[in-house]
């Protein structure tokens, strides 16, 4: 698919480039080497998302491309809309209208299994460890060579959708990968700092009071914790924009809880919505509870917007994970007979 891709990329001058909403390092660092990428090809190039920006990415603008979706905006030069590290529609919110737009090409490049195609321009790689990683082969396949700037957002993606390389999807690639990104330049520490180091006071004691309000089920195999939107104001935290916010942190600390092999987060919203985002140790496959949900990701990192309560969503989510336990015993029970 890469050289009907480079094609269309050869063929075109405007280019917008766009991700999932609540865009997270991967989609961002991605979208940073394929400005790179396109502007080396003499291209024109701009970011556009349907959700604000977390200011930790802010750093990976180095052109000053990233803006969020406008509609009242002129986007009618777009020649070519590539979305990165999602092939649904519907995650890329209002930019979809681009998307549909007659006089427009897609291009798609995103490592989540394949569920919907909306154009015949897409590269899947479920074996990816990260989208940035594909525009790294990308990069490869156009003859271009990675500058400090593309290196630092493929770096950026790799390490973010990596777990900072513990993660099941790190493999000999992903360290190839890095290894040629900190040759150009990137410095990890300094990575490091810039991506995981930018959790507010506020945003600590939103997590402390998460903490005490925790939960465990199923024989204390499965960690519930609920942020609700109103329980900001009540510990101080009530300017957090807890819809947009990055919440990584927690799941970072989550995987320091022994035993427990699923955890789930979920987040009050507005209008009656819950966001919520799931994790799971390396031998329990959650994809297919998100899926039945709505939702969708990675085996053991995944998520979905849930129209409802959170107190249904709980139960539901409850339900589907007890269904997963008995067909995983039964599934070693029946390895064992």
């Amino acid at each position: 698919m890469w050289r009907e891709i480079k094609k269309v990329i050869h063929q075109h001058k405007n280019f917008l480039l766009t991700t999932h909403l609540n865009p997270d390092g991967d989609g961002i660092g991605a979208a940073c080497a394929m400005t790179e990428l396109l502007l080396k090809m003499d291209k024109h190039v701009r970011f556009v998302c349907d959700s604000p920006i977390s200011r930790k990415y802010a750093f990976l603008d180095y052109h000053k491309t990233h803006s969020s979706y406008d509609p009242s905006q002129d986007y009618n030069d777009i020649e070519v809309v590539v979305v990165l590290d999602t092939h649904k529609k519907e995650r890329i919110g209002r930019v979809a209208s681009l998307v549909d737009h007659p006089n427009v090409v897609s291009i798609c490049i995103d490592h989540h299994p394949a569920t919907e195609l909306f154009t015949p321009y897409m590269s899947i790689d479920p074996k990816a460890c990260s989208a940035g990683a594909m525009v790294y082969t990308l990069f490869k396949e156009c003859g271009y060579d990675l500058n400090l700037e593309a290196a630092t957002g493929i770096y950026a993606s790799v390490i973010c959708d990596t777990g900072r390389f513990c993660y099941s999807s790190t493999g000999r690639k992903a360290h190839k990968i890095a290894d040629e990104c900190i040759k150009q330049g990137v410095d990890p520490d300094q990575m490091y700092s810039r991506l995981f180091q930018h959790v507010t006071l506020a945003e600590i004691k939103m997590f402390a009071h998460t903490l005490q309000a925790m939960e465990t089920h199923l024989e204390n195999k499965v960690v519930i914790q609920q942020i609700r939107k109103g329980e900001c104001e009540k510990i101080g935290a009530g300017f957090l924009d807890i819809e947009n916010i990055d919440l990584e942190y927690i799941h970072d600390f989550n995987n320091h809880i022994e035993d427990v092999q699923c955890f789930v987060l979920l987040r009050e919203l507005a209008d009656n919505h819950v966001r919520v985002s799931m994790r799971s140790r390396p031998y329990l496959d959650i994809s297919q509870v998100v899926k039945r949900l709505g939702g969708g990701g990675h085996p053991h990192a995944a998520g979905l917007s849930w129209k409802g309560t959170l107190e249904e969503v709980k139960d539901r989510i409850l339900v589907l994970l007890t269904e997963l336990f008995e067909q995983q015993k039964k599934s070693k029970q029946a390895c064992g007979a």
